[in-house]
């Protein structure tokens, strides 16, 4: 039995697998290690049992966004040793390697995250070679949904939506310019508050100003992200995450614009992860 855990900012989906099936899955709220200290993820992962009470893995494998950082990579590993002693082996890595792994399984490939957050990697069919993005939604996360949330709050406040689109926004979501401010700069996690959005941009993409934000915020992602990658290694470019899932066709036009050849679009990592660890 092998415990697979996938992790972005926004949520992780566990699951228990046997011989590359999915046997039960659960999810709780995004272990990021630099958001959470020890005690946030002793919880969830606690979380996680209480929706998987039969939970005793043999094999462990935790991927989450945070974890590129080696003394990050360790204290996440010692925790779920704690957590799990009763299994053999504890592996933590990023989620970019999860996407990798997933979309690509032995093959070698370009690999793009857009959920909540953005990232990119090169994989060489067993490991990532390089990395690209994933700097928060303050410095990069081009294309992902806090980023694609923060623009259309940022033309809202600024009054460039066309009328009827910032109404409908404003009476969906009850906003005003004080309580937008209050949770982008003082409440925990405005990435997550950001991101929201996202259903809302998904819902109203053929709206001029909205079309013109998907197609700067792709174009954006790959000429940052994508394309110094593919230069180095060119290979069919995959993608996962709800992001790149919903908006698949803004994101084709985008590359086809720019030349790039793209493979699979994977909303949920956890399938191919489960084949990939058979």
């Amino acid at each position: 039995m092998k415990l697979l855990v996938d992790s972005g900012a926004t949520k992780a989906n566990w699951a228990l697998a046997d011989k590359g099936e999915i046997l039960k899955t659960t999810h709780t709220p995004g272990i990021s290690p630099y958001f959470l200290d020890d005690e946030g993820i002793i919880a969830l992962a606690n979380q996680a049992r209480l929706g998987m009470p039969t939970m005793i893995p043999k094999e462990v494998y935790f991927y989450s966004t945070g974890c590129n950082a080696l003394e990050q990579r360790q204290r996440v590993e010692a925790l779920f040793r704690k957590l799990f002693p009763e299994a053999a082996l504890v592996q933590v890595n990023t989620d970019l390697l999860a996407a990798a792994r997933a979309s690509c399984q032995a093959q070698p490939g370009v690999v793009g995250i857009l959920g909540t957050g953005s990232n990119a990697c090169s994989y060489d069919g067993a490991q990532v070679v390089e990395t690209a993005g994933g700097l928060g939604f303050i410095l990069g996360d081009e294309g992902s949904g806090a980023a694609l949330g923060k623009e259309l709050i940022s033309a809202f406040l600024n009054r460039e939506l066309e009328p009827e689109i910032a109404r409908e926004l404003q009476e969906e979501f009850h906003l005003s310019r004080d309580n937008i401010l209050q949770s982008v700069y003082q409440l925990p996690f405005p990435n997550r508050f950001l991101a929201n959005f996202t259903p809302f941009v998904f819902q109203h993409r053929k709206t001029p100003t909205i079309q013109t934000i998907l197609n700067g915020q792709f174009s954006l992602f790959f000429h940052r992200n994508v394309i110094p990658l593919y230069r180095k290694a060119p290979s069919p470019i995959h993608f996962v995450g709800s992001v790149a899932f919903y908006f698949q066709k803004e994101i084709e036009m985008a590359a086809h614009a720019l030349g790039l050849p793209l493979g699979r679009f994977e909303q949920d990592p956890m399938p191919g992860l489960a084949r990939y660890h058979r």
